[in-house]
């Protein structure tokens, strides 16, 4: 009883902390903004485009909910998209509240509504992370070769007297590649040495389970069925992502003329933003989104507004839809999905 009490105390302390540094973060990019000056820029967003946003952003998360339904049918489950949908919104809406708790939330309303096991939930959930980590490297090495003269004078610009000896961006990706190796050789020579003594270290254990997860995620594409469905689904979940920061770009006066590669670095810097174990994303995304747009000419407090924005808009729709989602759920009638081969 000590013990699980003393548990439930560290995990309280944890996510409060985590709430804590959102916060912090959060009043740090907004602490010269007065309220008034937020309340005014509010009332020139032009709300259609908002909504647009929204329904952008709803889609998306369908289109999420039909692709885990791919990814399950080989595991003997047969879903309807519309149950499935409902356990990715109450799988946000708890992130939003805890970091890292959507992924288990959502499987455990599966295993309530459609007898859908956890292991296997939790293991498509794996699966999910790892594409969607690879979209967004690719995403990102893209538009790194795009937009690489902009960003090769930004760094000249803003970073040749912090780091010496590097005059451009390929100085300092050299300088970063040069790191990494070094840092790979120290590693590999320590898992040498210390391999036996690391086989009983937790933090290492749950490192490599990690690895080995997202390695698994990667591979368990060969035995999906539907591959054309997956594929599609999974570019029309970022091609939506996409889209929705695009369409605030319209709503938002000061941003409405900002090129199409823009929305594509804000892409990044959204999906880096809401990757951050913080709840939601606070803070981290707002830094990230609002010091990018400086870069592509808008000025500081516009892009702490756009960020806003951005963030407030997602953030609260997963709280409402979340939140009657879960409602739902308590009420559905549980079913088995699963199908005897």
């Amino acid at each position: 009883m000590v013990s699980k009490s003393r548990k439930i105390a560290l995990d309280i302390l944890k996510y409060s902390i985590t709430l804590g540094i959102a916060g912090f973060l959060l009043w740090y990019v907004y602490r010269d903004l007065s309220l008034e000056s937020l309340l005014s820029q509010f009332q020139n967003i032009n709300y259609y485009w908002i909504g647009f946003s929204v329904f952008l952003a709803l889609l998306s998360h369908y289109l999420r909910a039909y692709r885990w339904n791919i990814l399950l049918k080989p595991l003997g489950y047969d879903l309807k998209t519309s149950r499935t949908f409902i356990a990715v919104m109450v799988g946000y809406f708890a992130n939003n509240l805890v970091p890292r708790l959507g992924e288990v939330t959502r499987c455990g309303i599966l295993k309530k509504t459609d007898d859908v096991a956890m292991t296997s939930a939790f293991g498509s959930v794996v699966a999910e992370r790892a594409f969607d980590l690879l979209t967004l490297i690719i995403v990102a090495t893209v538009t790194f070769f795009i937009e690489f003269d902009k960003l090769n004078s930004f760094v000249v610009e803003n970073f040749q007297d912090k780091i010496p000896n590097t005059e451009s961006i390929a100085g300092i990706v050299g300088v970063g590649i040069v790191i990494l190796i070094v840092l790979g050789g120290v590693l590999f020579f320590l898992l040498k040495v210390y391999r036996e003594q690391l086989h009983h270290n937790a933090l290492y254990l749950k490192i490599r389970s990690f690895v080995k997860e997202l390695i698994e995620g990667f591979l368990s594409i060969r035995k999906i069925d539907n591959q054309f469905g997956f594929w599609a689904s999974t570019v029309g979940i970022w091609f939506l992502y996409y889209a929705m920061l695009i369409v605030v770009f319209f709503a938002f006066p000061p941003t409405h003329n900002l090129s199409l590669l823009a929305g594509l670095t804000l892409l990044i810097m959204s999906g880096l933003g809401m990757s951050a174990p913080v709840q939601g994303g606070i803070g981290v995304f707002h830094i990230l989104v609002s010091g990018m747009l400086v870069f592509y000419g808008i000025s500081a407090e516009d892009g702490k507004i756009f960020a806003l924005i951005a963030h407030s808009t997602q953030f609260m729709l997963v709280m409402f839809f979340g939140g009657i989602s879960f409602i739902i759920s308590v009420f559905m009638k549980s079913r088995s999905s699963h199908v005897d081969s």
